[in-house]
């Protein structure tokens, strides 16, 4: 069965690029705009990996973090694997994996480096 990705970016070329990558590996793929709709999917959709840009509107890839990790309804999303992504400097990437990401790929990135990195997640989970 294929691992289900859930995608939350608003920019939509960046969405392609990884759909394209994804769908290619064979990852079943969900697309949202931003951290309140991905929030709102994860309620009723399980999913094996999030992978979020920071800068969102409505809700930050950060503060859906922040929710996710805090999950007070049962702890259903604490471990869910995150991969965080943002155009910001590489080095907020140890505040970020301290707030509870799995990874942080710096944009702009490669696809066959954003495929390295679900890889290696998928592997030790």
């Amino acid at each position: 069965m294929p691992k289900t990705i859930l995608i939350a970016d608003d920019n939509e070329a960046v969405r392609t690029i990884l759909r394209l990558s994804l769908q290619f590996k064979g990852y079943k793929l969900i697309e949202v705009d931003d951290g309140a709709q991905a929030l709102a999917v994860l309620k009723d959709t399980p999913v094996d990996l999030l992978i979020s840009d920071i800068a969102m509107p409505n809700m930050t890839g950060l503060e859906l973090l922040d929710k996710l990790r805090a999950d007070a309804g049962g702890g259903a999303h604490k471990q869910l694997p995150i991969i965080i992504c943002s155009a910001e400097s590489d080095a907020k990437r140890d505040n970020i994996i301290a707030r509870g990401a799995t990874d942080f790929v710096a944009k702009p990135y490669r696809p066959l480096e954003m495929l390295e990195v679900i890889a290696k997640i998928f592997r030790q989970g």
